[in-house]
């Protein structure tokens, strides 16, 4: 049987070490057998890291079940063609083989994760961070004009609400507004790709969707922020090695690869890594500023404090923000209607759900443009994170945002924020993270 036909799809993890450690060592006599260790996500496929001794040699991916992110033929065609553009541009390691429903990838090395929120300074220090971001972001982009202008001609109502909106609108970032296959990404916890569907007709129905895809108030006003690029979506320490030989680093992972505004990359890190509960006010704002000097960009106080805030204002509508579908509990847009994800016992519909969905966008809306226009809640926000400010604020004197804070801390839906489960209590973390 040729390569090409070869399926590993649950294949014993032996023979998949085999077939790794014969193509790594083909041109040598002595071949030996590579260790071999399962480190797949929640996407539905199966992802292994191929060894010698500590060192990572190569790594095998695997198809998996159909689920959200491998269910839809636009994926793959998204993720076939952003993957080509890197490897293309010296940021994707090559593929060394192909099989029917697998392919192995020369490593890039060795993970620099110190835990799942921290990196591994001694050899991952914040400057290299930011400048593999910015090389990331230096990559061409016109490889995806055509998709997107092809997820866009499926459906006239999507069409007719996006295509309106500035190539900078955050509408454009594919795991949470889900255009491309219409069904949303939903982070940890996916549900199965027919309930994302429900979950995105109801979105449509409720006419949330398009009131969320069309408010400016969270649009990114720096330029920084606002540049097309190409979009990692999922820049996070398990996501980025480092190459003993060359000193460098290497992003992996492009399933959510795509081109939007600049900013979209920095509203997961600041929920993830490197916002207010995991690094000081410093710390990111040396980081913000490497990466626009790695950018050839403007670098002064100014230009750094105003994409400081346009990351944090991108929390909000990031993957998995405070508007995406969080998997706790209910899915805030869709707040006041029953839909497929809330459980029981949480405030999704019924006349006691306030504010609604609808009106939660408002709310919302209403409390960045306060930020925005006050110096001290500007600095506030710079200074602990926008979600930590409104919280702090009582929702900026505004009681039905202030009353579903405190709801969202009640029911464990703030963790990624760094808000405590009890006022003055200890920051809250999901097991998964605890990994």
């Amino acid at each position: 049987m040729s390569h090409s036909e070869l399926c590993l799809k649950n294949a014993p993890i032996e023979e998949i070490a085999k077939i790794a450690s014969d193509i790594i060592y083909q041109e040598k006599v002595e071949k030996k057998i590579l260790s071999i260790k399962d480190v797949s996500g929640n996407s539905g496929a199966k992802t292994f890291i191929c060894s010698e001794g500590e060192i990572p040699k190569c790594i095998v991916k695997v198809k998996g079940n159909e689920s959200i992110m491998s269910s839809h033929p636009n994926t793959f065609k998204r993720v076939l063609a952003a993957t080509e553009n890197l490897r293309s541009n010296g940021i994707a390691p090559p593929i060394v083989l192909h099989g029917a429903d697998f392919h192995i990838e020369r490593s890039a090395g060795i993970s620099v994760m110190e835990d799942f929120f921290h990196f591994n300074q001694k050899i991952a220090p914040p400057e290299k961070v930011a400048k593999l971001l910015a090389k990331l972001h230096s990559t061409p982009i016109d490889w995806y004009q055509n998709l997107k202008n092809e997820f866009l001609e499926q459906d006239l109502n999507i069409s007719s609400i996006l295509k309106p909106m500035p190539p900078f609108a955050p509408c454009w970032c594919l795991p949470w507004s889900g255009f491309d296959t219409q069904m949303p990404v939903l982070g940890v916890g996916n549900p199965n790709p027919e309930t994302a569907k429900k979950i995105f007709k109801l979105e449509l129905k409720t006419g949330v969707y398009k009131k969320i895809m069309q408010c400016s108030a969270f649009f990114p006003k720096s330029d920084a922020a606002k540049r097309e690029v190409v979009v990692h979506n999922d820049f996070k320490p398990d996501n980025i090695l480092y190459d003993p030989e060359t000193k460098e680093l290497t992003a992996i992972d492009y399933d959510l690869v795509q081109v939007g505004a600049a900013v979209m990359d920095f509203g997961l890190p600041y929920m993830m890594w490197l916002g207010s509960r995991f690094t000081n006010f410093n710390f990111r704002k040396e980081f913000i500023k490497s990466y626009l000097i790695e950018s050839q960009l403007p670098y002064d106080d100014q230009n750094v404090k105003d994409m400081m805030l346009d990351c944090e204002i991108n929390t909000i509508v990031a993957f998995p923000g405070l508007l995406a579908n969080i998997y706790d509990a209910e899915i805030p847009l869709l707040r006041g209607i029953e839909h497929p994800t809330a459980k029981a016992g949480y405030l999704a519909s019924g006349p006691d759900a306030s504010p609604t969905g609808l009106e939660l966008v408002d709310l919302l809306a209403e409390a960045v443009e306060k930020i925005r226009k006050d110096d001290d809640l500007t600095f506030s926000c710079l200074e602990d994170g926008l979600v930590v400010t409104l919280f702090k604020n009582n929702g900026l004197e505004s009681s039905p945002l202030n009353s579903w804070l405190k709801e969202m801390q009640k029911n464990k839906m703030l963790r990624l924020f760094g808000i405590a489960e009890t006022d003055g209590g200890e920051l809250f973390v999901a097991d998964h993270a605890k990994k």
